[in-house]
């Protein structure tokens, strides 16, 4: 069977964020940047990845361009009584149990992606593809397309089933006031300079009401070892 995405799913903890993605089409949008960092400060190696966008081990790519991030839900994994979400992926993106979820149709979403809502910049989606790059092919990317470096992860991550769309906008840094805190609190008031971080950025593609529903994680039933069930019948 050819594999073919049929739903997008985006996992947020809050829900008055699924409500502004679903009737706003609100895409609130970190820099791939953030991503690295985050594994790297904070240790969280479900939405962090130290080596996002980085092509020959010593170069970071496409770190200032916006993406979003969502889990993929293919045709194989459409059931008569429902939708399969892989357990892990849920858990730990709530690992408190809580939190919700907007599944989107991906034909109808994918029509949605004009430049003009990205403030005329270009955009990029597709599948997230896992596994490692030959080296060759990472020279390749680094002179001719390094922005599908943004692309690749490692097999470790494949249970995320990741779609991705980057922005080619080049956002602007701006002081980062946590990372200030955070080195006062550690070394006291005197710090050698300001700590920056990449802006956020956020896109408004129009309301996704006629194709997108939103769930809370109470929605998901035990499937078996490896799958939630989300009942459609």
């Amino acid at each position: 069977m050819e594999k073919e995405i049929i739903f997008l799913i985006k996992f947020i903890p809050e829900e008055r964020y699924v409500n502004s993605l679903i009737d706003h089409g609100e895409l609130f949008m970190r820099s791939l940047g953030y991503f690295a960092e985050l594994e790297k400060h904070d240790n969280d190696k479900t939405r962090g990845d130290i080596r996002e966008g980085l092509l020959l081990d010593c170069v970071r790519v496409c770190a200032n361009r916006p993406i979003y991030c969502m889990y993929s839900v293919f045709n194989y994994d459409l059931i008569p009584e429902g939708i399969l979400i892989n357990k892990r992926a849920v858990q730990e993106f709530f690992p408190d149990g809580r939190g919700h979820f907007a599944i989107i149709k991906y034909e109808d979403f994918i029509t949605k992606l004009n430049s003009e809502y990205f403030d005329g910049y270009g955009a990029t989606a597709d599948l997230v593809n896992y596994g490692a790059i030959d080296w060759k092919v990472q020279q390749q990317l680094l002179t001719t397309d390094p922005q599908r470096a943004a692309f690749v992860k490692s097999s470790d991550y494949s249970y995320q089933n990741e779609f991705r769309l980057i922005v080619s906008k080049k956002l602007p840094t701006i002081k980062d006031e946590k990372a200030i805190e955070d080195y006062k609190a550690i070394h006291g008031v005197n710090f050698p300079h300001d700590f920056h971080k990449y802006s956020d950025y956020v896109a408004r593609i129009g309301s996704l009401q006629s194709c997108a529903k939103k769930h809370s994680i109470n929605d998901l039933f035990e499937y078996d070892d490896e799958n939630f069930i989300l009942k459609t019948s």
